[in-house]
C-alpha cells in the first residue's frame, strides 16, 4: 500500500493528489467517512524517506485537499 501511495505522489510530483484518489488508485477502495489510512500510510511513508537535504518535508499535506509530493529545487 505505501508503495502505491508513493508511486502515485511521484508521477504527479509538485501537484496535489486528493485522499479520494490515493484511496482509490492507491489502495484500491473508496475512501469512507473517519477514514485514516492514508494519514498512517503517510506517516509510515515520510518515517521511510525523511526530509529533502534542507530539512524540508518531501511529501507536504494540503489541509482540505490531500497531498504533495515536494519537488527539490
Amino acid at each position: 500500500a505505501e508503495f502505491n501511495l508513493l508511486a502515485l505522489l511521484l508521477q504527479n510530483a509538485g501537484e496535489v493528489v486528493s485522499r479520494e484518489v490515493l484511496a482509490e488508485k492507491g489502495l484500491g477502495r473508496a475512501l469512507q467517512a473517519y477514514d485514516r489510512r492514508i494519514e498512517t500510510h503517510m506517516v509510515q511513508i515520510r518515517k521511510k524517506l525523511g526530509s529533502q537535504p534542507d530539512g524540508s518535508p518531501r511529501i507536504k499535506t494540503v489541509r482540505g485537499a490531500g497531498y504533495q509530493y515536494v519537488l527539490s529545487q
